[in-house]
C-alpha cells in the first residue's frame, strides 16, 4: 500500500470565511443520515481549490474524518477509467502493477466515515456523451456509499447529474470583495498603496490575479507595475481579447517578464517544461529530471517559479495551475535542447512494455502516466521527426494505461487521424486499428472490438504482405471474437486461415494458438470428428514439438 499525504491548509486564506462556514455547515448537519454532496462551482483562478483545502483541513472537518480525508487531483484526467485509476491511488489501493478494481475502492470507502474532494473535476466531465455519461455514473458510484461525503471543484455553474447535490446548493464563488484582495495583498507584502488599489481593480479582484501581483510587488514598486500593466492591456485590448481573460493573461505575463525570471534564464525553460507535463514533477523524479535536464539546476529554477507564484507543490508535485499552464503552453518558452531531451524521456517511457522492465522502471511508468499521455498528444500535434517511433510508443503506451485500469481510446484514435492525415503506411494504421480493438475486448464491448479488428483486417488484406505474420495475428483474433459471439463457422474460417499464414510464417507459438482456437470451435459446433483429427494433426506437427 502507498502511503497518501494529508491535505495541506492554505497558507493565505481570504475572503472567503462566509463559503467556509457555510459547507462546513453542510457536512456537519446530516452527516450521519445524508452525507453532503457539494460542487464548488465557478470560473478558473476563483480559489475553488483553496477554498477545498480549507474545507479540508478545518478543525471540525479534522476532528471527525482524521486521516480519512483525502484530495483527488483530476486536472489531467479524461475518462471514467483514469478517474478510477487515480482515485485508487489516492486512496492507495493501487500500488505498482495492481489493478484499478472498484471492489477495493469500494471495501475502503465502506470502512469509514471519509471525504473526498475531487478537484477541476470539469476536466473529466466535460467530455463527449458516452464518456460524460460513465463519469458520472461513477460519481453516483462514490455518492451512493452512505460513509462518504463528496466536494467536487468545477469550472462552470452546471453540476454533473445522476448525483443528488446537497439543497440549497452551494452559489458559485463570486470575485474578491476589495477588501478581501487588499488582506492577500497586505498579507503577501507590505507595499499596499493607490497603485496596488487601481491594479487588484483592474483584474477585478480575482484571486489568483491578485497573488501574482502582490509577489510581482515584492521586487518591482507596485506605480511600475501599474505602467507595465497600462501598456499591456492596451495591446490586448486592440488584440480583441475578452476582459477578463485578458487581465488574467497579462498578470501572468508579468509573472513571467519579471527581474527574477529575467535574472535566472532558466526558470523559463522550466516553466516551458512544466506547461507540457500536467502533474509536474513528482519529488521522487527530481534526481531523474536533473540528469535530463542537463545543465540547468533544476532546484534553483523550481526555487524562483515558487517565488514569483508561477508554481506550486500540490501534494508531492511541482506544478503550475492549469490556468498558467494553458497560458504558456502557447507561448515558446523552452529552448530545443530541453525539449529535445524531455520528448526522449517521455517516448521512452511510453515505448516501454511494462511486463519486462524492472520494479523500479515501472514504478516511474505509473508515476508518470499522465504525463507521459500527455506528451504523446502534444509530439502527435508537433513536427515529431520519428513517425513509426512515436506511433509504436504509443500502442505500447496505450496497452500499458489498459492494465492498470484504464480504457480511454482518445489517444489511439487521434493516433489514426494523425496517421490519415500524413498518408502513412498501412502497417502503422493496420497496428493501431487492432490495438483499438484490443481495448474494446478488454472493456467486454466485444462487438466494437470485433470492427476494429475486422477494419484492420481488411486493410490488411490489401496490401502486398497480406501473407504475413501480422495478417494472421488479426485472423486469430477475430476468430476468437466470432468465438465469443456465437458465430461458429466464421471463427472456424478465421482460425484456419491464421493457421495457414502462421504454418508458411513457421511461427510455432501462432500455430499453437491457432489450434486451441480450432479445437474449442469444433467443440461447440459438436464437430467431434474433425476435433480428433486436429489433435492427431497436432499431435504430428512441428507446433507440437
Amino acid at each position: 500500500m502507498s502511503i497518501t499525504q494529508e491535505p495541506r491548509s492554505p497558507q493565505i486564506f481570504f475572503g472567503r470565511d462566509a463559503e467556509l462556514a457555510e459547507i462546513i455547515q453542510m457536512i456537519f448537519t446530516g452527516i450521519r443520515s445524508r452525507p453532503a454532496r457539494i460542487a464548488i462551482l465557478g470560473p478558473g483562478g476563483y480559489g475553488k481549490t483553496t477554498l477545498a483545502n480549507a474545507v479540508l483541513t478545518h478543525s471540525q472537518v479534522h476532528e471527525h474524518f482524521r486521516r480519512a480525508r483525502y484530495f483527488v487531483a483530476c486536472e489531467s484526467i479524461f475518462s471514467s477509467g483514469a478517474l478510477l485509476v487515480e482515485l485508487a491511488k489516492t486512496l492507495g489501493v493501487l500500488d505498482g502493477a495492481s489493478d484499478a478494481s472498484w471492489s477495493h475502492i469500494d471495501a475502503t470507502l465502506n470502512s469509514k466515515d471519509t471525504i473526498i474532494c475531487l478537484d477541476n473535476f470539469e476536466s473529466p466531465w466535460d467530455q463527449a456523451g458516452d464518456i460524460r455519461y460513465s463519469v458520472e455514473e461513477l460519481l453516483s458510484r462514490i455518492t451512493a456509499i452512505n460513509s462518504v461525503t463528496l466536494l467536487v471543484t468545477m469550472r462552470g455553474t452546471v453540476r454533473p447529474a445522476q448525483t443528488q447535490w446537497t439543497k440549497p446548493p452551494l452559489t458559485p464563488l463570486r470575485t474578491l470583495s476589495q477588501d478581501a484582495a487588499k488582506e492577500i495583498w497586505e498579507e503577501i507584502g507590505d507595499n499596499y498603496d493607490k497603485s496596488a488599489e487601481e491594479l487588484i481593480k483592474a483584474v477585478d479582484y480575482v484571486p489568483l490575479a491578485v497573488t501574482l501581483l502582490a509577489h510581482l510587488a515584492q521586487a518591482t514598486t507596485p506605480s511600475l507595475l501599474l505602467k507595465e500593466w497600462n501598456q499591456k492591456q492596451t495591446r490586448l485590448i486592440q488584440m480583441g481579447h475578452s476582459h477578463r481573460l485578458s487581465n488574467l493573461e497579462s498578470s501572468i505575463q508579468l509573472s513571467i517578464d519579471s527581474g527574477r525570471m529575467a535574472a535566472y534564464p532558466p526558470a523559463k525553460d522550466l516553466l516551458g517544461i512544466l506547461s507540457l507535463i500536467p502533474d509536474g514533477i513528482h519529488t521522487k523524479q527530481l534526481e531523474r529530471f536533473q540528469e535530463i535536464l542537463v545543465n540547468m539546476d533544476l532546484l534553483s529554477s523550481l526555487r524562483v517559479l515558487q517565488q514569483c507564484s508561477l508554481i506550486n507543490v500540490i501534494g508531492e508535485r511541482y506544478q503550475t495551475h492549469p490556468i498558467i499552464r494553458h497560458f504558456c503552453s502557447h507561448q515558446d518558452l523552452m529552448s530545443l535542447q530541453y525539449k529535445g531531451s524531455l520528448q526522449e524521456f517521455y517516448i521512452d517511457l511510453a515505448s516501454s512494455e511494462s511486463y519486462k522492465v524492472q520494479a523500479q522502471k515501472h514504478a516511474e511508468m505509473v508515476l508518470e502516466v499522465n504525463n507521459t499521455k500527455a506528451m504523446l498528444f502534444y509530439l502527435l500535434k508537433s513536427n515529431y521527426d520519428n513517425q513509426s517511433k512515436l506511433v509504436n510508443s504509443i500502442l505500447t503506451f496505450t496497452l500499458f494505461h489498459a492494465s492498470i485500469g484504464d480504457l480511454s481510446d482518445k489517444l489511439i484514435s487521434q493516433t489514426i487521424e494523425y496517421l490519415k492525415k500524413s498518408q502513412a503506411s498501412k502497417p502503422l494504421l493496420i497496428r493501431c486499428h487492432q490495438t483499438w480493438g484490443k481495448l474494446y475486448y478488454f472493456a467486454s464491448s466485444f462487438k466494437q472490438a470485433k470492427d476494429k479488428v475486422q477494419e484492420a483486417e481488411k486493410l490488411c488484406s490489401s496490401i502486398s504482405d497480406k501473407n504475413g505474420p501480422l495478417h494472421a495475428t488479426l485472423l486469430r483474433d477475430l476468430g476468437e471474437l466470432h468465438l465469443l459471439d456465437g458465430a461458429l463457422n466464421e471463427a472456424e474460417a478465421s482460425y484456419q486461415k491464421a493457421l495457414e499464414l502462421h504454418i508458411i510464417a513457421k511461427d510455432v507459438v501462432g500455430q499453437g494458438s491457432d489450434y486451441k482456437g480450432l479445437g474449442d470451435t469444433y467443440l461447440r459446433l459438436r464437430k467431434l470428428d474433425e476435433q480428433k483429427l486436429l489433435m492427431k494433426r497436432l499431435w504430428n506437427s512441428q507446433a507440437y514439438q
